[in-house]
């Protein structure tokens, strides 16, 4: 630290009068005193912390890049925390990321992150069968039981309902009418225990449903229109009822968004009857709608639009008939290679 304290007291070699002269560590002439003895730590922090910011930031920019080093150390708390271990994942702290004394904001992000924690802690019980949470919160307060209810999405909640007891189920439906605000930390307090019992269970997870048929058409319209065929004649003679399932399924009026704007021109002038259409795209997706008719003319489009707008109500027999009349119409033109779906190896 004498070299440390040697440029220290440069700084207060003007002929200035500087503070801490009384302190014996300066003449009268304001010259630096000879010391008897080095400064310890605790003496030249004493001494620091009453410079001015202008005679610290001399002070540092005079020293060398060792001395800087020390100096940093030494204005460092000893007490710092501790790094987290190996592969441990901080702890967000939503003070972390915002200034200092800006306690609103502060709070604010804390509780959108104790919803958030929340609701993904609710969510993730719908992974669960139904009658292992109406088994859970049969044995709850109504109260306590309509409060866990409210909190999961309304299909998952109308199928623990049906799972509850009648005698249970009518005092939970009355809670969780006259439910009011409750705070996070008490659905937090009922979320945990919720899980604790539902770990206990043996039967935790409920069974993940896949649709095969489905899943197979997906493959095999990718494999292009030939070779579906191909292998569903295969299968034919293994399972005809797989396997016409499987042709009745493979396609769909929704696969029509795949085609291109020249395709999809040609289905049309093959099914050229704006009434048609319009019945086919009622009860349709508003996107794929606007999809499809922004393919075709703005004549023909606009057609379409005044046919629907002319059918306020379409009876679903109507609706199935026309999509199946036009896909039938695209499928033929498909195996006759006049169109092609891009999307999903039709051609």
């Amino acid at each position: 630290m004498p070299s440390l304290f040697s440029s220290f007291t440069k700084i207060f070699s003007r002929n200035k009068k500087r503070h801490n002269t009384a302190d014996g560590l300066f003449t009268k002439d304001n010259h630096p005193k000879k010391l008897d003895a080095p400064l310890t730590s605790k003496e030249f922090l004493s001494i620091y912390q009453t410079m001015p910011e202008s005679a610290r930031i001399q002070l540092f920019s005079s020293l060398n890049n060792s001395q800087k080093q020390r100096l940093l150390n030494l204005l460092t708390p000893s007490n710092s925390l501790p790094k987290n271990e190996l592969g441990e994942e901080p702890k967000w702290q939503a003070e972390d990321y915002l200034p200092d004394k800006d306690e609103r904001r502060v709070a604010r992000l804390r509780q959108v992150k104790e919803l958030k924690d929340l609701n993904e802690l609710f969510t993730s019980f719908e992974a669960f069968t139904p009658d292992a949470l109406a088994d859970i919160l049969s044995g709850e307060n109504p109260n306590v039981a309509a409060a866990a209810l409210l909190q999961f999405s309304k299909n998952f909640a109308a199928k623990v309902i049906r799972q509850i007891p009648e005698l249970t189920r009518a005092p939970v439906l009355k809670a969780m009418a006259t439910e009011r605000h409750i705070v996070s930390e008490a659905l937090l307090a009922l979320g945990k225990k919720i899980e604790k019992l539902l770990a206990q269970r043996p039967q935790k997870q409920a069974e993940t449903k896949i649709d095969g048929v489905k899943h197979i058409n997906e493959i095999l319209k990718l494999m292009g229109v030939d070779e579906a065929s191909r292998i569903t004649r295969e299968l034919s003679e293994v399972d005809s009822t797989l396997a016409t399932q499987l042709e009745k399924d493979r396609y769909t009026f929704e696969d029509l968004v795949d085609l291109n704007s020249r395709d999809f021109r040609t289905v049309f002038s093959a099914i050229p009857d704006a009434e048609i259409w319009a019945h086919a795209l009622k009860a349709f997706d508003q996107g794929k709608r606007k999809s499809l008719l922004g393919k075709l003319p703005v004549k023909r489009a606009a057609a379409i639009a005044e046919k629907m707008g002319e059918q306020p109500k379409t009876r679903l027999e109507t609706i199935d008939k026309a999509r199946h009349k036009i896909l039938q119409e695209a499928l033929r033109l498909a195996a006759e290679r006049e169109i092609r779906f891009a999307g999903n190896g039709l051609h």
